[in-house]
């Protein structure tokens, strides 16, 4: 019997014992891994970093929805929808390529922003953004802001035919119209093509915002032809993105 586990060992030894060997070790890896798993899940060191990366992996950011946002998508495609925070500048980053990175083929969404002083506004693109560097013709877009205190947000929609209503630029954070709102226009020209600026420059700050309605967005019932009121530019100090994950999943 010894020789013949000694004949049957011999090719083992010369081809199959290594694989064995790391065979074995891989086994053993892939056991250890849920119990690190079930640690991380009540409450192991590691948690953090595991709730992190859900995060990361979900795409969105779980916090509470402004009260008056089912308000203002009421007549819209994410009218009774599940919404969810797909970017928000204070936690993602305020360039312009961190924005489309968390915005991109989202589908129809809502960007509300906050100034310095404290005035939320924002506009409704029922196009999503796609870094397309081209513009979009639709009459369902519109602006808003929501005047000091608990008044619900007054919407001003397109005007002058639904030309030009959305622009989607890959260096831009979002802009409606030509000069209704825009949030962190690209500091370099889009010329597109092969020729032009460097495309890889030039991003927008999308703590940088400017406005002037009447041409392509309507003027405020105040008759105030800037959506910050009195002034033509702001400083923007948070960003948020609203989409539904189940239009998400479609694209």
């Amino acid at each position: 019997m010894r020789g013949a586990e000694l004949a049957l060992l011999g090719p083992l030894r010369l081809s199959g014992k290594l694989c064995f060997n790391t065979t074995r070790k891989k086994r053993r890896t892939w056991k250890v891994r849920p119990v690190r798993g079930l640690w991380n899940f009540f409450g192991g060191r590691e948690e953090a970093t595991d709730s992190i990366s859900f995060s990361k992996q979900s795409g969105y950011h779980e916090l509470e929805l402004p009260s008056f946002l089912p308000l203002l998508v009421q007549d819209t495609f994410l009218a009774d929808k599940e919404l969810k925070c797909c970017y928000k500048a204070s936690l993602d980053g305020f360039s312009a390529y961190k924005f489309h990175g968390c915005t991109d083929f989202k589908g129809p969404c809502v960007v509300l922003g906050v100034t310095r002083g404290g005035l939320r506004f924002g506009g409704f693109n029922p196009l999503g953004f796609r870094s397309t560097d081209d513009y979009y013709d639709t009459f369902k877009a519109f602006l808003f802001y929501c005047p000091q205190g608990d008044s619900p947000p007054v919407i001003l929609p397109k005007v002058g035919g639904s030309g030009a209503a959305i622009f989607d630029y890959a260096r831009g954070g979002p802009q409606f119209g030509a000069d209704g709102l825009l949030i962190g226009p690209p500091l370099v020209p889009v010329m597109g093509g092969l020729s032009g600026p460097d495309p890889n420059k030039g991003e927008g700050d999308l703590s940088q915002a400017k406005s002037r309605l009447g041409l392509s967005y309507a003027c405020r019932p105040d008759g105030k032809d800037s959506i910050f009121g009195d002034d033509k530019k702001a400083t923007v100090v948070e960003i948020e993105v609203f989409t539904c994950p189940a239009i998400r999943d479609m694209y």
